[in-house]
């Protein structure tokens, strides 16, 4: 999961540096790929096709296909009012979100302990994307919103991939895909618009170089995707997230060594102490059981 999300992330900055600055559109793109790696999967007999068992079932699914659109949408309309840097200082919350949304739709309460270790965790986190003078509230509260999609996804994927009726993790992959292109087209269209989406994307096919760069990122993107069901199905929501903020660090430390980007003293420290509460948070749950 680390590694195919180093492939998405330096990816990603390939593709951004060449002005493919398309976040909606490329989530599309990675859902779109997603979808047919998993029909492909099914026609190959890699895996088998399995159907919804009912129209409860079909409607959680496209909740978490709806929940990962507006994750995206709402993180993208933040950066209009706030810096990059603090959209992902914030977003280090989301772990509280998902505690939070896992007492509401999975009926789970987290002791104080846990709670505890969730504080280096994203403070670390928080502390390693570095201070921003200048905070819109609106901004602020977009990005909050998109945290709480977030969390809201993870606790429907483990509801999902958990239980008597779970479904297996290509098969969730491949609705939820499906259904979330439904809502992440239309949402390109009207943020990042259709003339300058054909221009870039014409720009990208007339570069080999770039046409394998984001090739390479639509793999990547369906193997983070799979890797984070089969992750969740296994360690749950709450876990998920916060691997997902050590995750973070992973990726940074990989961009540092690839790229040769320049590390702060500061931010150093924040991958130091998320690394340590990650630790400290498993060794917690660790001795729960």
């Amino acid at each position: 999961w680390f590694s195919a999300t180093v492939v998405l992330i330096l990816t990603n900055k390939v593709l951004m540096r060449e002005h493919f600055r398309l976040p909606v559109f490329l989530t599309f793109l990675h859902m779109l790929a997603s979808n047919l790696w998993c029909h492909l999967s099914a026609y190959m007999r890699w895996s088998a096709k399995t159907r919804t068992r009912n129209a409860e079932q079909a409607g959680k699914i496209f909740l978490l296909s709806q929940t990962l659109a507006l994750s995206v949408v709402l993180a993208v309309a933040s950066f209009k009012y706030v810096e990059v840097s603090l959209e992902q200082a914030l977003a280090a919350s989301t772990p509280a979100f998902t505690a939070l949304m896992s007492i509401v739709i999975l009926g789970k309460r987290e002791k104080w302990r846990t709670w505890v270790t969730l504080m280096p965790i994203m403070g670390g986190a928080t502390l390693s994307a570095g201070g921003e003078p200048s905070v819109s509230v609106f901004g602020v509260c977009l990005i909050f919103s998109s945290n709480l999609m977030r969390a809201t996804k993870s606790c429907m994927q483990e509801l999902l991939l958990q239980g008597e009726n779970a479904m297996d993790s290509i098969n969730l992959l491949r609705y939820m895909s499906l259904y979330s292109m439904v809502t992440l087209l239309p949402a390109a269209l009207v943020l990042e618009g259709p003339n300058h989406i054909a221009e870039r994307v014409a720009f990208v096919i007339a570069d080999a170089s770039l046409s394998k760069a984001l090739f390479a990122n639509c793999c990547g993107a369906f193997l983070v995707n799979l890797m984070q069901f089969i992750v969740t199905e296994h360690v749950g929501a709450l876990s998920m997230q916060v691997l997902g903020n050590v995750k973070s660090v992973f990726t940074s430390v990989a961009s540092v060594l690839i790229f040769r980007n320049e590390v702060t003293t500061q931010g150093v420290i924040g991958y130091s102490i998320t690394t340590a509460g990650a630790y400290w948070y498993g060794m917690s749950r660790h001795q729960a059981k």
